[in-house]
C-alpha cells in the first residue's frame, strides 16, 4: 500500500524564509527515489506565498518508517522545527494511505 507524507508549513510573512533542507536529508531522499521506494511529488507555495506544501509518496509503510527513522531525516526535522519555532512558522504533518 502506498503511503503519502504531506507537510504543510505556513509562515507569518514573505519576509520570513522557509527552512532549507540539509544536504544529508536531500541525499537520503535522493537514494530512496533512486531505489524506487519514494516518489518525491515536490513542494509548492500557494497563491499568497505564505503556505508551502511538500508531498512524498512511499511504496510501502515500511519505506515510510525507514525514512522517518533515518538519523539524517531526524536531525533535519529537529533543525527545521527549531527554525520554525524561532521564526513563527507553523507546520502540519499528515500521513495517509493512498
Amino acid at each position: 500500500m502506498t503511503m503519502r507524507l504531506q507537510l504543510v508549513q505556513t509562515r507569518p510573512s514573505l519576509d520570513v524564509d522557509f527552512h532549507t533542507a540539509s544536504d544529508e536529508f536531500k541525499a537520503v531522499k535522493s537514494s530512496m527515489v533512486d531505489a524506487g521506494t519514494l516518489v518525491d511529488q515536490g513542494g509548492s507555495n500557494d497563491e499568497t506565498g505564505l503556505k508551502r506544501t511538500w508531498i512524498l509518496d512511499f511504496d510501502t509503510e515500511g519505506s515510510l518508517l525507514a525514512f522517518e527513522s533515518n538519523v539524517s531525516v531526524k536531525l533535519y526535522g529537529n533543525a527545521r522545527r527549531s527554525y520554525n519555532d524561532s521564526n513563527g512558522i507553523t507546520e502540519t504533518k499528515m500521513t495517509q494511505v493512498i
